[in-house]
């Protein structure tokens, strides 16, 4: 009896180690393990402050899926970004305001982010793109894309969006009018209180 306890207690731990060990790494861990949970925020072109280009990388759940979110002068992207602990993959999946439908998946290369994407055209061509995201420092991040197909490519520098500087409202210089007191309540600019 008690070397059947002994096996039991046995197994019940080696279950509980092995279930412990088997807990797969969330999309958090793995960006800030590769060093690309920096890029997290939004960029813009420093020309325009944003007006011409904008990305932004935010948490859609905490930990598990990143939202990008990219604004051109000619469509409005939206992607999810989220990691597959079965096939140990970070998959793409997004659509823009032309209604073109794109999907990829994410790697990383020396603190180097990069999606490779099959993007469909709304004329129904497909074209694949590797796009990198390289932080440079906590203000400068560089895009870099390659059509597959063609080895054409570049780069687009981007940058933290200026903060806007606060403007201060003037004053008017028109006080508001006090409301009458109401029957039976004491009048302020009455010193006797009636």
């Amino acid at each position: 009896m008690k070397k059947l306890a002994t096996i039991l207690s046995i197994a019940a731990f080696s279950i509980s180690f092995t279930t412990s060990n088997l807990q797969a790494d969330t999309l958090g861990d793995v960006m800030k393990s590769e060093g690309i949970d920096k890029m997290l925020g939004t960029w813009v072109d420093a020309d325009t402050n944003g007006e011409k280009f904008r990305i932004t990388y935010k948490w859609k759940i905490k930990g598990h899926a990143v939202e990008l979110i990219l604004k051109t002068e000619d469509s409005t992207s939206s992607a999810l970004i989220v990691y597959d602990q079965g096939s140990e993959t970070v998959l793409h999946m997004g659509v823009n305001s032309k209604g073109e439908l794109g999907r990829g998946t994410w790697s990383a290369q020396e603190g180097v982010a990069i999606l490779d994407l099959t993007q469909n055209t709304s004329d129904g061509q497909e074209v694949e793109l590797k796009i990198s995201h390289k932080v440079v420092d906590k203000k400068s991040l560089t895009l870099g894309f390659e059509m597959k197909e063609t080895g054409e490519g570049g780069e687009l520098e981007l940058v933290r969006p200026a903060k806007k500087p606060k403007v201060k409202k003037a004053k008017s210089g028109v006080q508001k009018k006090k409301a009458a007191p109401k029957a039976g309540e004491p009048n302020a600019s009455d010193p006797s209180g009636k």
